[in-house]
């Protein structure tokens, strides 16, 4: 029992000088860097939209049947619904509008996307840094979780050399815009 103990203290010990010894080398006033993972949401959407997470193919199934069936009720809901998303995903995909809703389905993948890039954070974007942050662009790999296919690449390349639409321009614009 003293032997485990004592080899436990000298395991402390021996990390402690590990520790002290990066430490010191780095620099009385070194601090470790804190690394942010940012996105462009219009790429979150751009990928979304056209992934199999898009319920747009179902509710489009759904709405066929209603008007097949003559639920007249169901089949307003359905365009209501269409409209709506379709509004949202124009101020997603074109302007500065959150998209924590179309990082739902991918959620559990977050942790792993921050693991391996060495994250502290993944948030949509920074308003201020300090010096000991890197800020690092990691649009790409969230945007590969949604296994998007080269035309949704090809528009999201597109996109990036757009500025974002302003939200005076996006009120403007019609659902079939």
């Amino acid at each position: 029992m003293a032997s485990r103990t004592l080899k436990a203290c000298a395991l402390t010990v021996g990390a402690g000088a590990v520790l002290f010894g990066v430490l010191a080398a780095a620099g009385p006033d070194a601090q470790p860097r804190v690394r942010i993972g940012v996105y462009d949401n219009r790429a979150i959407a751009l990928a979304y939209a056209g992934s199999g997470f898009n319920p747009v193919a179902e509710r489009m199934g759904e709405y066929k049947k209603a008007k097949a069936d003559g639920d007249e009720a169901k089949a307003k809901e359905l365009e209501a619904w269409g409209v709506s998303l379709q509004r949202k995903l124009h101020f997603q995909g074109f302007g500065r509008y959150p998209v924590d809703d179309l990082l739902e389905p991918v959620a559990d993948q977050l942790a792993d996307v921050a693991e391996a890039e060495h994250l502290d954070a993944i948030v949509w974007f920074t308003d201020f840094e300090r010096d000991d942050v890197e800020v690092v662009d990691i649009t790409p790999e969230l945007v590969a979780l949604y296994n998007p296919n080269e035309k949704t690449l090809k528009w999201i390349e597109q996109m990036h050399q757009t500025e974002p639409i302003g939200l005076d321009e996006l009120v403007k614009m019609r659902p079939e815009d």
